[in-house]
């Protein structure tokens, strides 16, 4: 039975979500070229990886995930959870996946946005996503990822889309 929590998404958004072992499932909203949006995320909490289908994807890819590497800190009630650079994109099974902006994230590192040790494990924490998820090693079908979309996340997906949110004062 999914919990309730508060999502703190960017320093910038604060929304219900529920939880049900190692994901959460959160609605909330923004404007994008004058027009309301509401978006569902969710977010893997073995890998930290926050995952959506976002409603301003381009019309050919409507459907597609997209991944973002996130930084979590969990106090139970309260789960914040920030970018952290690194994208995956997810299409059909028959489509390559796409990881993006590692160029980004090694400039993070070489700035000191953040540090060796957080790198090293959000490098990691990728691998560990896309040989969990997406990495189909020996298989040679393309009708199906290994499991994507998660499983874990099957049971807050049919959740109906309650959206309780605000924007925060960065």
């Amino acid at each position: 039975m999914p919990t309730t929590v508060t999502v703190i998404r960017d320093g910038g958004v604060r929304a219900r979500g529920y939880r049900d072992g190692d994901a959460i499932v959160y609605d909330w909203g923004f404007t994008w070229q004058g027009v309301d949006y509401q978006q569902r995320s969710f977010v893997l909490l073995d890998t930290g990886f926050q995952i959506n289908q976002p409603v301003i994807m381009p019309k050919q890819q409507r459907g597609w995930w997209y991944c973002d590497l996130v930084r979590v800190v969990d106090n139970g009630h309260t789960v914040h959870v920030d970018d952290h650079w690194i994208d995956v994109i997810v299409g059909p099974p028959d489509h390559p996946y796409r990881v993006l902006d590692l160029d980004e994230y090694a400039d993070a590192i070489a700035t000191g946005d953040i540090d060796t040790v957080t790198g090293i494990d959000g490098l990691r924490r990728t691998q560990m996503f896309l040989d969990r998820h997406l990495n189909r090693r020996h298989d040679t079908r393309r009708d199906s990822w290994p499991d994507f979309p998660p499983g874990a996340i099957a049971a807050l997906a049919a959740l109906p889309i309650t959206p309780q949110w605000e924007l925060l004062d960065k």
